[in-house]
């Protein structure tokens, strides 16, 4: 399937796991929804001053964490389980 494909396709389901880091919090999220709102909920992080990395199911399994929460973010980003540590810890 082509980028072009997967990007028109409203049924398509892209899964990631990424490192967000800002002055007052560091945590790991293990998302998924399709690839366009992936990006709009990255862009909005960014926005919001955090430093954010793609990591690995290897790294969210081993990230030790303080507080772990699931969420969903809307009906088009599926589950948002993150693990949140506090700074210094």
């Amino acid at each position: 399937m082509s980028n072009q494909e997967v990007m028109t396709d409203v049924n398509h389901v892209q899964h990631m796991f990424l490192r967000v880091e800002s002055n007052d919090m560091e945590c790991v999220i293990n998302i998924a929804g399709h690839p366009y709102r992936l990006r709009e909920l990255i862009f909005m992080m960014i926005e919001n001053g955090c430093r954010i990395e793609q990591t690995s199911a290897d790294s969210y399994n081993t990230f030790d964490y303080d507080k772990e929460t699931v969420e969903v973010h809307d009906f088009l980003t599926s589950i948002i389980k993150a693990k949140f540590k506090q700074p210094g810890i």
